[in-house]
């Protein structure tokens, strides 16, 4: 899967190169309809871009299971403990290059590539089991509580997504989706999102800059599992851990705005706000 999507942005980005070439065409085939619109009284960007992003976010998750498998000797005394932990801290840091194109006036799509950085915390508590000493008897149950759980990971998130657009006059209305999937390099696992966002918003002029702003929410299904070993994590403890995580307050709000430094370059930011809290960077080059 993994190749088929750096292999489709590859493909995206050799697209727009080739399509967009003056020797290739006078006339840039895309957006298809491109001039009907045109004649109708919409303005449209460029069709082709190349975006660098940088996203802050910072958000709980659920913890559907956390299991530990640590060693002692040839001992594996995972199946005495019983963890529970209902909800983990995490913050992520993604720097992607985004590229796209419009294939029609209310059609983009694009292709994402790039790193993700994170840790995810939690508060564990829980019981240890020590089998009785006595036939018969009830097991010992030590008590856990309060143990601070901190996984850091990073990794390679690709992905895909399109964008729906409408307008009229000055204002506009789109709904971005995109699912990407984040690799991970330092511990086992991955991570899956489904993000959602629709927005409505406004066009103007300020200074000879054309500009936008706008609302909306984001909603993100995103899935979690991270696995290893105990002593990559600082626990000095061979052994195994498995976590899987799921985000906690699938929506959240957004308020944005763009501006076009001349008519190929742009610089976008974007802040959410509510339960999840993120701050999106992006400086776009179209063409």
């Amino acid at each position: 899967m993994k190749k088929k999507l750096v292999l489709l942005i590859t493909f995206i980005c050799n697209s727009i190169l080739l399509i967009s070439s003056d020797t290739f065409q006078d006339k840039p085939l895309f957006p298809l309809l491109g001039e009907e619109a045109r004649q109708r009284g919409y303005e449209l960007p460029n069709p082709y871009g190349i975006n660098v992003i940088y996203v802050d976010m910072k958000q709980n998750v659920d913890i559907e299971s956390i299991k530990l498998s640590p060693m002692i000797g040839n001992l594996n005394i995972g199946k005495n403990l019983n963890l529970t932990a209902s909800k983990a801290k995490t913050v992520n840091t993604n720097k992607l290059v985004r590229a796209d194109i419009w294939i029609f006036p209310f059609l983009n799509v694009y292709g994402i590539l790039g790193k993700t950085k994170g840790n995810s915390s939690a508060n564990v508590n829980g019981t240890f089991s020590i089998p009785s000493f006595f036939p018969g008897g009830k097991p010992i149950l030590i008590p856990i509580k309060d143990i601070d759980f901190t996984l850091k990971y990073e990794g390679t998130t690709y992905g895909v997504g399109t964008v729906l657009a409408a307008g009229n006059k000055n204002f506009f209305s789109l709904i971005d989706f995109n699912y990407t999937k984040t690799t991970l390099n330092i511990i086992e696992g991955e991570i899956n999102a489904l993000v959602v966002s629709p927005k409505i918003g406004y066009n103007f002029d300020f200074y000879n800059t054309k500009n936008s702003i706008w609302i909306g929410g984001m909603y993100q299904d995103i899935s979690q599992t991270l696995k290893g070993n105990l002593r990559d994590i600082g626990v000095d403890i061979p052994g195994k851990f498995e976590v899987n995580q799921k985000s906690s307050s699938p929506w959240n709000n957004v308020i944005g705005f763009r501006t076009e430094i001349n008519k190929s370059v742009e610089f976008t930011t974007e802040v959410g706000f509510g339960k999840r809290k993120s701050v999106t960077l992006s400086l776009g080059y179209r063409f």
